[in-house]
């Protein structure tokens, strides 16, 4: 048990207002993230320490939430999880304004950038980018390390008060293999040079240069890094190569938050959460539902919350708020904002190691059968992979008709709406290029012609083809973007062509995908591959 957890303990029993049923179902969840395969009830309570009947009934309660689904096999986390570790991403502006950077030094070195936390005692990555390398670090945005064993972790560690920095050290195990002085001189010197290089300390074979990102008032609030594996890059690429390009990133990161016009650039509010798809059980646990209520309740437009805002937000009696906001501080899921609270890191804990196990399709399912339903069409969606766009996912209304598309298939890009959607946002000399390699008689066959209509695409936003693709068949399709504004993939509606007007194409189905498509904004988070 560590340092954290053993204190949450003691608050629990000397403490009236702490919620012991939010903390057991709190440790439920995380039971969840902390294995990928399906997990029995007899499994959570001997995980937990909880018993069988508790363990059912929380394993109902997050299956009612969307966070968990059952199958013969047990509970698993569904992709409805991840909405926790999104309500911290969201609700904390730097992911987004490092992201653009992170991914200008991928471009330009090869090796893959991140930016870093501290929370207590670890380090978190809350944004990343990663390099197409066959070998990297097993680091994903939600990964906690210990923070003496990395370079982000000795730049952040490098802010802390002297008292604040001997008692984080004092706190190392010898069985770590770490030395406290040497910890000690490597914060010293990272304070000194403003960078710092951990060579093969958190894992063999990687490497890893940092630099501060720093706040108006000069405070440290995170860092970012680069890490390569040791065969590819020795310890002077790093100092002489790497640090002025983070430096630069830092720089660029740190004006995109705190411009000198002292305005803010705004950020785009995603839309509110779905409703929940199951009836509500009766033996539902209030408190774990009350409290992950509370732990969704932030995003772009209110970082944070004083307790009336929760209790509002929630629907809660301001008394009851507080005993869950308390026992959340508690637990090291809020911290203190003057008389308001925020996330902290430690949310990502819950659910967010989903994320490299999902893909795009995984995360549309729900929604694309819902839609198919909504429209009795057919739905899918694709991305482009050369000249060709790539079928990934699909869910069709009942039909007297089979299309014989299924995830997987390819077919010439600009003869479907998706394609040209996605056509649309590439350069002119792109298009031109792909048209002339392709050659005549392969998908690239004519598409160097579409350059205008693709300029009404681009513009309009939508595109619309009748028949183009097979006879009788007309479709409509718009862009998924993800929450930076991104364009990720196309969604389209299709149907045979007797039994739906143009007319009704674009001022019916239309519609319809631009309302999904700002919905799947919410579901589109980097990690997620087609």
């Amino acid at each position: 048990m560590n340092a954290s957890s053993s204190i949450a303990g003691e608050l629990a029993v000397s403490d009236p207002d702490h919620v012991n049923s939010l903390e057991r179902g709190l440790s439920v969840l995380k039971a969840f993230s902390l294995r990928e395969e399906a997990l029995s009830v007899a499994d959570l309570a001997r995980f937990v320490g909880i018993t069988r009947t508790a363990a059912r009934r929380f394993a109902l309660t997050l299956e009612y939430l969307g966070y968990v689904s059952q199958s013969a096999e047990g509970y698993a986390l569904s992709p409805g999880v991840l909405e926790i570790g999104d309500a911290y991403l969201r609700s904390n502006p730097l992911p987004d304004a490092a992201h653009p950077h992170l991914d200008d030094l991928v471009h330009a070195v090869g090796e893959t950038a991140s930016l870093t936390v501290l929370h207590e005692r670890r380090v978190y990555y809350i944004a990343r980018v990663a390099a197409d390398r066959i070998v990297t670090a097993n680091i994903i945005v939600g990964s906690s390390v210990p923070a003496y064993r990395t370079a982000t972790g000795r730049i952040l560690l490098g802010d802390l008060a002297q008292d604040e920095l001997e008692d984080y050290l004092s706190s190392i195990e010898p069985a770590s293999g770490i030395d406290q002085d040497y910890v000690r001189e490597k914060i010293v010197e990272a304070r000194e040079r403003g960078w710092t290089v951990a060579d093969q300390e958190l894992m063999s074979g990687i490497r890893s240069v940092a630099v501060p990102l720093r706040d108006p008032e000069e405070r440290i609030v995170a860092a970012l890094n680069i890490a390569a594996h040791a065969t590819r890059v020795d310890t002077a690429v790093l100092e002489h190569d790497f640090v002025p390009l983070l430096q630069s990133a830092a720089q660029r990161t740190a004006a995109a938050l705190w411009p000198s016009s002292g305005t803010t650039p705004a950020r785009k509010v995603m839309a509110a959460k779905a409703a929940r798809q199951l009836a509500r059980p009766s033996d539902v646990i209030q408190s774990l539902e009350r409290g992950l209520c509370i732990l969704t309740a932030f995003d772009e437009g209110q970082p944070a919350l004083n307790v009336a805002q929760i209790s509002k937000r929630c629907q809660l009696p301001r008394s009851a708020a507080r005993r869950f906001v308390l026992t959340l501080v508690a637990l090291g899921y809020l911290a203190p904002q003057g008389r308001s609270f925020a996330l902290t890191p430690r949310v990502l804990e819950l659910g967010y190691t989903l994320l490299p196990r999902l893909s795009l399709a995984d995360v549309a399912k729900r929604r694309l059968e819902a839609l198919a339903r909504k429209l009795g069409a057919s739905v899918s969606i694709g991305v482009i992979e050369g000249t060709d766009l790539r079928y990934i996912a699909r869910a069709s209304a009942p039909s007297p008709l089979t299309v014989n598309i299924r995830p997987g298939s390819r077919v010439p890009a600009h003869r479907t709406a998706m394609g040209q959607v996605l056509l649309s946002q590439l350069p002119p000399e792109a298009l031109r290029n792909g048209g002339r390699s392709a050659g005549r008689g392969n998908t690239g066959d004519g598409l160097a012609d579409f350059g205008n209509s693709l300029e009404v695409v681009r513009e309009q936003g939508w595109s619309y083809v009748d028949q183009l693709l097979e006879v009788g068949i007309r479709a409509v399709a718009v862009p998924l973007r993800n929450r930076r504004g991104e364009v990720v993939a196309a969604l389209s509606a299709s149907v045979h062509e007797p039994s739906t007007s143009d007319l009704d194409m674009t001022s019916t189905f239309l519609p319809a995908l631009q309302a999904a498509a700002a919905e799947f904004v919410m579901d589109l988070r980097d990690g997620l591959v087609a």
